[in-house]
Protein backbone atom coordinates (compact mmCIF):
# COMPACT_ATOMS: atom_id res chain seq x y z
CA UNK A 1 0.00 0.00 0.00
CA UNK A 2 1.59 3.71 -0.68
CA UNK A 3 -0.66 5.28 1.09
CA UNK A 4 0.18 6.80 4.11
CA UNK A 5 -2.03 8.51 7.32
CA UNK A 6 -1.91 12.06 5.57
CA UNK A 7 -3.19 10.72 2.76
CA UNK A 8 -6.11 8.86 4.38
CA UNK A 9 -6.98 12.04 6.51
CA UNK A 10 -6.41 14.32 3.18
CA UNK A 11 -9.07 12.22 1.04
CA UNK A 12 -11.20 12.77 4.56
CA UNK A 13 -11.26 16.23 4.12
CA UNK A 14 -11.53 16.52 0.36
CA UNK A 15 -14.71 13.78 0.33
CA UNK A 16 -16.20 16.10 3.12
CA UNK A 17 -15.85 19.55 1.13
CA UNK A 18 -16.76 17.91 -1.98
CA UNK A 19 -20.30 16.92 -0.43
CA UNK A 20 -20.97 20.31 0.63
CA UNK A 21 -20.36 22.15 -2.62
CA UNK A 22 -22.36 19.72 -4.23
CA UNK A 23 -24.79 20.08 -1.59
CA UNK A 24 -24.67 23.77 -2.00
CA UNK A 25 -25.02 24.08 -5.56
CA UNK A 26 -27.32 21.11 -5.75
CA UNK A 27 -25.83 19.60 -9.06
CA UNK A 28 -24.08 16.55 -10.12
CA UNK A 29 -21.89 14.73 -12.36
CA UNK A 30 -19.31 17.66 -11.99
CA UNK A 31 -15.63 16.75 -13.53
CA UNK A 32 -12.27 17.14 -11.48
CA UNK A 33 -11.92 20.31 -13.35
CA UNK A 34 -15.26 22.06 -11.91
CA UNK A 35 -14.17 20.47 -7.88
CA UNK A 36 -10.74 21.51 -8.51
CA UNK A 37 -10.69 25.54 -7.82
CA UNK A 38 -12.77 24.62 -4.54
CA UNK A 39 -10.54 22.30 -3.45
CA UNK A 40 -7.18 24.46 -4.10
CA UNK A 41 -9.09 27.24 -2.52
CA UNK A 42 -9.60 25.48 0.60
CA UNK A 43 -5.75 24.64 0.70
CA UNK A 44 -7.06 21.09 0.14
CA UNK A 45 -5.56 20.36 -3.02
CA UNK A 46 -2.00 22.00 -4.58
CA UNK A 47 -2.62 24.54 -6.75
CA UNK A 48 -1.14 23.85 -10.18
CA UNK A 49 -1.23 25.53 -14.24
CA UNK A 50 -3.09 22.42 -15.42
CA UNK A 51 -6.21 22.99 -13.56
CA UNK A 52 -6.22 19.90 -11.14
CA UNK A 53 -3.12 18.16 -12.66
CA UNK A 54 -1.78 17.30 -8.38
CA UNK A 55 -6.02 16.41 -7.49
CA UNK A 56 -6.27 14.21 -10.71
CA UNK A 57 -2.77 12.34 -9.56
CA UNK A 58 -3.89 11.61 -6.09
CA UNK A 59 -7.61 10.50 -7.19
CA UNK A 60 -5.43 8.21 -9.33
CA UNK A 61 -3.07 6.99 -6.12
CA UNK A 62 -6.27 6.17 -4.55
CA UNK A 63 -7.84 4.29 -7.43
CA UNK A 64 -4.77 2.43 -7.52
CA UNK A 65 -4.40 1.13 -3.85
CA UNK A 66 -8.77 0.20 -3.96
CA UNK A 67 -9.54 3.52 -1.82
CA UNK A 68 -11.05 5.95 -3.82
CA UNK A 69 -14.35 4.80 -1.70
CA UNK A 70 -12.52 7.14 0.51
CA UNK A 71 -14.30 9.58 -1.94
CA UNK A 72 -17.94 8.55 -2.32
CA UNK A 73 -18.69 11.01 -4.13
CA UNK A 74 -16.07 10.49 -7.29
CA UNK A 75 -16.74 7.90 -9.89
CA UNK A 76 -14.70 7.38 -13.36
CA UNK A 77 -14.62 6.25 -16.87
CA UNK A 78 -11.71 4.76 -18.56
CA UNK A 79 -11.94 5.82 -22.26
CA UNK A 80 -10.28 3.80 -25.46
CA UNK A 81 -6.89 5.60 -24.85
CA UNK A 82 -6.74 4.29 -20.90
CA UNK A 83 -7.08 8.11 -20.30
CA UNK A 84 -9.28 8.67 -16.90
CA UNK A 85 -12.24 10.85 -16.46
CA UNK A 86 -13.51 11.51 -13.15
CA UNK A 87 -17.18 12.53 -11.96
CA UNK A 88 -18.39 13.71 -8.91
CA UNK A 89 -21.84 13.04 -7.44
CA UNK A 90 -23.69 14.06 -4.07
CA UNK A 91 -23.19 10.80 -1.76
CA UNK A 92 -26.59 9.04 -0.30
CA UNK A 93 -25.29 8.78 3.01
CA UNK A 94 -23.84 11.45 5.18
CA UNK A 95 -19.89 11.33 4.99
CA UNK A 96 -19.54 12.59 8.42
CA UNK A 97 -21.34 10.14 9.96
CA UNK A 98 -20.53 7.34 7.28
CA UNK A 99 -19.48 4.00 9.37
CA UNK A 100 -18.17 1.41 7.58
CA UNK A 101 -16.06 -1.95 7.72
CA UNK A 102 -12.21 -0.78 7.49
CA UNK A 103 -9.48 -3.71 6.59
CA UNK A 104 -6.76 -3.84 8.28
CA UNK A 105 -4.54 -1.67 5.94
CA UNK A 106 -7.31 1.96 6.24
CA UNK A 107 -7.07 1.59 10.44
CA UNK A 108 -3.17 1.32 9.91
CA UNK A 109 -3.79 4.57 7.63
CA UNK A 110 -6.21 6.41 10.21
CA UNK A 111 -4.32 5.66 13.58
CA UNK A 112 -0.41 3.90 12.37
CA UNK A 113 1.30 1.88 15.06
CA UNK A 114 3.79 4.46 16.50
CA UNK A 115 6.47 3.38 19.48
CA UNK A 116 6.99 5.12 22.48
CA UNK A 117 10.54 5.39 21.52
CA UNK A 118 9.77 7.03 17.78
CA UNK A 119 7.29 9.62 19.91
CA UNK A 120 10.99 10.79 22.04
CA UNK A 121 12.92 10.97 19.32
CA UNK A 122 10.20 12.84 17.62
CA UNK A 123 9.87 15.22 20.95
CA UNK A 124 13.76 15.21 20.84
CA UNK A 125 14.05 16.25 17.42
CA UNK A 126 11.38 19.50 17.69
CA UNK A 127 12.78 20.37 21.23
CA UNK A 128 15.62 22.67 20.09
CA UNK A 129 12.93 24.32 17.70
CA UNK A 130 10.47 25.25 20.21
CA UNK A 131 13.24 26.60 22.64
CA UNK A 132 13.82 29.14 19.98
CA UNK A 133 10.49 30.41 20.27
CA UNK A 134 9.71 34.28 21.66
CA UNK A 135 8.43 34.56 25.58
CA UNK A 136 6.44 36.85 26.70
CA UNK A 137 7.18 38.93 30.37
CA UNK A 138 6.27 37.12 33.25
CA UNK A 139 5.84 40.51 34.49
CA UNK A 140 2.74 41.25 32.16
CA UNK A 141 1.00 37.78 33.62
CA UNK A 142 -2.14 37.52 36.89
CA UNK A 143 -1.09 35.56 39.56
CA UNK A 144 -3.05 32.57 38.22
CA UNK A 145 -1.47 32.69 34.94
CA UNK A 146 1.84 32.57 36.55
CA UNK A 147 0.98 29.54 38.65
CA UNK A 148 -0.48 27.74 35.78
CA UNK A 149 3.04 28.82 33.69
CA UNK A 150 5.00 26.95 36.47
CA UNK A 151 3.05 23.56 34.72
CA UNK A 152 2.91 24.64 30.74
CA UNK A 153 5.87 27.33 30.63
CA UNK A 154 4.72 28.60 27.36
CA UNK A 155 1.18 28.70 28.28
CA UNK A 156 -0.73 32.09 26.93
CA UNK A 157 1.86 33.01 24.64
CA UNK A 158 0.88 34.33 21.31
CA UNK A 159 0.86 31.33 18.68
CA UNK A 160 3.46 32.03 15.92
CA UNK A 161 2.85 30.82 11.98
CA UNK A 162 6.10 28.38 12.99
CA UNK A 163 5.01 26.90 16.55
CA UNK A 164 1.85 26.10 14.35
CA UNK A 165 3.65 24.26 12.15
CA UNK A 166 6.14 22.57 14.80
CA UNK A 167 2.05 21.17 16.03
CA UNK A 168 0.96 20.32 12.61
CA UNK A 169 3.97 18.83 12.22
CA UNK A 170 3.23 16.91 15.32
CA UNK A 171 -0.42 15.74 14.73
CA UNK A 172 0.59 14.23 11.47
CA UNK A 173 2.95 11.72 13.68
CA UNK A 174 0.19 10.58 15.90
CA UNK A 175 1.92 11.76 18.67
CA UNK A 176 -1.07 12.23 20.44
CA UNK A 177 -2.68 15.79 22.20
CA UNK A 178 -0.71 14.91 25.61
CA UNK A 179 2.54 14.57 23.80
CA UNK A 180 2.28 17.77 21.45
CA UNK A 181 1.54 19.89 24.85
CA UNK A 182 4.40 18.35 26.67
CA UNK A 183 6.39 19.39 23.59
CA UNK A 184 5.05 22.77 23.26
CA UNK A 185 4.78 23.50 26.55
CA UNK A 186 1.16 24.46 26.52
CA UNK A 187 -2.20 23.38 28.30
CA UNK A 188 -3.70 20.30 26.20
CA UNK A 189 -6.69 22.01 26.00
CA UNK A 190 -4.88 24.86 24.17
CA UNK A 191 -3.41 21.95 21.60
CA UNK A 192 -6.87 20.76 21.02
CA UNK A 193 -8.56 24.05 20.09
CA UNK A 194 -5.67 25.59 18.29
CA UNK A 195 -5.32 21.85 15.88
CA UNK A 196 -8.93 22.01 15.67
CA UNK A 197 -8.96 25.77 14.31
CA UNK A 198 -6.43 24.73 11.89
CA UNK A 199 -7.86 21.43 10.37
CA UNK A 200 -11.45 23.62 9.65
CA UNK A 201 -12.13 24.84 5.74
Amino acid sequence: MNLSHVDFQKARRISKAIQEYLEQINDDGLRSTDIYPILARKGLIEKDRHNGLHFRKFLRKLKDNNLLNLIPQCQYRTTKTDFVEWYFYRSRVDVNKKKTALSNDERKLIKPEITGQEISDFIEKAKPHVAKLRKIAVSSLTPQKLEIRSNYPRAYEKWTEREIEIMISADKELIGIDKIAELLERQPSAVRKKLEQTKQP
